[in-house]
């Protein structure tokens, strides 16, 4: 046992629960995980709630196996048993089966957390305030790419607590999802003049794009990629803008820049093996494209001549080296 956890023992004998707790924090944050837990493991056997939380929050966010993928649900359930009004645990519940791919019952969770809000739990105050709740359980009916229903509670929302950038930016979202495409131009437009993001960037790409005003659609693509670097998990997101900025080109009669979008879609996308249905879609539509524009011979394609061929000559001869391998090792009793 660590001198820190012999230390918040004695806290805890004091009844100094806070102390033991900002103790097992501070472990945290030096990365000593062992005392951090052992800590937490103390005062959830003295029956301190908030700790249970805290150990449930750990393997949400921090643990590297998220808890064998279990993201702390067992520990906000334990919460839940005893403290079911809890708005707070609620939520963390709503993440864990989130986190879990249960979207629909997250968003069912996050409904909960807001029946409840008007008689939550007095022993805690909710650390989310109604207004934001409503906007987290908009931002996962996004995720669940329920879009007519995100739209219906975005429309909602801006009723009781007005707009902002962010219902701007999700509103102009969702209205192109929702095949409103120059309605939608008004609020991303809003939302971009607030501030810059990939995620209004690419809608507004997409707006313009099944408006057909396919330049300006490049324009926004070609904004997005700067931002790149910066989504390596969203292959979905990083496919849209590149593959469409590929026939935005092809639109405007520039095969030869199409090509090096159609490369690097097609490379990208091979990285990743097997894919979803979706995106194998897009995966062949840009190999047919790439195929049909060499097939012009108009085009050049930069990064094919790159790969290096043998010549006849040289490709004879490392034939014969074969064979002569081959016969070698036969004449020793191998093959």
């Amino acid at each position: 046992m660590s001198e820190y956890v012999e230390k918040a023992k004695q806290y805890i004998e004091e009844d100094n629960i806070d102390e033991a707790l900002k103790l097992a924090r501070k472990r945290h944050g030096k990365d000593d995980i062992e005392s951090y837990l052992d800590i937490l493991n103390l005062l959830i056997e003295n029956g301190h709630l908030p700790a249970l939380e805290e150990k449930g929050m750990y393997y949400q966010y921090y643990d590297p196996t998220h808890g064998d993928g279990d993201y702390g649900e067992k520990y906000f359930d334990e919460y839940l048993e005893k403290q079911p009004r809890s708005i707070n645990a609620i939520c963390d519940k709503a993440m864990s089966r989130f986190n879990k791919g249960h979207v629909d019952e997250a968003i069912s969770y996050m409904d909960k957390a807001e029946e409840k809000y008007s008689s939550y739990s007095k022993i805690e105050k909710p650390r989310i305030s109604k207004k934001e709740l409503k906007m987290a359980r908009i931002e996962l009916l996004i995720q669940a790419k329920k879009y007519e229903d995100a739209l219906k509670s975005i429309e909602a929302y801006e009723n009781q607590f007005g707009s902002d950038q962010k219902t701007d930016l999700y509103k102009g979202q969702m209205l192109q999802k929702n095949g409103k495409n120059r309605e939608a131009l008004e609020y991303l437009d809003k939302s971009l003049l607030q501030e810059d993001t990939l995620i209004a960037f690419n809608a507004k790409g997409d707006a313009l794009y099944e408006l057909k005003e396919y330049k300006e659609a490049l324009k926004c693509y070609k904004n997005c990629l700067q931002y790149e670097g910066k989504i390596e998990d969203d292959l979905e997101l990083k496919t849209n803008f590149n593959y469409k900025a590929a026939f935005c080109c092809v639109k405007q009669g520039d095969d030869q820049e199409a090509v090096k979008y159609l490369n690097k879609t097609i490379n990208m996308l091979n990285e990743y093996g097997r894919l979803p249905n979706d995106l194998e879609k897009i995966y062949q539509k840009c190999s047919f494209e790439k195929e049909r524009i060499m097939k012009t011979g108009e085009v050049k394609d930069k990064e094919f001549k790159k790969t290096r061929f043998f010549s006849a000559r040289t490709s004879i001869i490392i034939l014969i080296i074969i064979i002569i391998l081959y016969v070698i090792l036969k004449m020793n009793g191998y093959g």
